[in-house]
């Protein structure tokens, strides 16, 4: 949470930060090169499919805190446009289950990474808005238990993968350092998604 906090008031400072730098960054390029940083998120998790082993249904929503740490190069065209691409790394969220009359089922998110490119305008020398494309991976464990004492419980693991997209707002508070706000939206395969808000801090090379 103190992560969270400092993250938080680093973007509400953002945007007086960013006018009084604004005469130091307006003449070179602010958003050019490579990034590293980390994000906190608060994530929820959605599965909607059909459970056959204990002729039921998942149809369960939870969310949880996240955190992911990224690295990638952007690209500055002029004055008005970025480009960029990105990889990252993350961990967070809660298990979701289900109860019937034959066994017990619950599927448990573990890490994720992903890889993703951006486009953005630049509303203000050093205010980047931006919209974000990529492929997303989930390792999930999913549970299985049997009321029968003649049935095996099952515990297995998998990746999921699955399509990202979204859009956020980023600010230069001084040359080589950077703020962000973002939501992402991620549709896994079989009904299962995930939707993530996060608030991250990046340096730059």
């Amino acid at each position: 949470m103190k992560l969270f906090s400092l993250v938080a008031g680093l973007l509400v400072l953002a945007p007086a930060i960013a006018c009084a730098q604004a005469r130091d960054v307006h003449d070179a390029p602010t958003f050019g090169g490579i990034k590293v940083g980390a994000d906190i998120d608060y994530r929820w998790m959605e599965a909607e499919y059909s459970l056959p082993r204990i002729a039921s249904d998942i149809d369960r929503k939870k969310g949880g805190i996240g955190y992911r740490a990224h690295v990638g190069y952007d690209a500055q065209i002029g004055t008005m446009m970025v480009i960029g691409a990105e990889g990252g790394i993350g961990r967070g969220g809660k298990t979701l289950s289900v109860a019937s009359v034959t066994g017990d089922y619950s599927i448990k998110p573990s890490w994720s990474w992903d890889i993703s490119g951006r486009v953005g305008v630049l509303a203000a020398p050093t205010v980047l808005l931006y919209g974000r494309v990529g492929y997303s991976w989930l390792r999930v464990r999913e549970k299985t238990d049997f009321r029968a004492i003649t049935s095996k419980d099952l515990n297995t693991s998998a990746t999921e993968k699955g399509f990202l997209y979204g859009g956020g707002i980023e600010t230069a508070v001084s040359p080589g350092l950077f703020v962000r706000a973002e939501y992402n939206r991620i549709n896994y395969h079989d009904g299962l998604k995930t939707s993530r808000a996060s608030l991250g801090v990046s340096a730059g090379f």
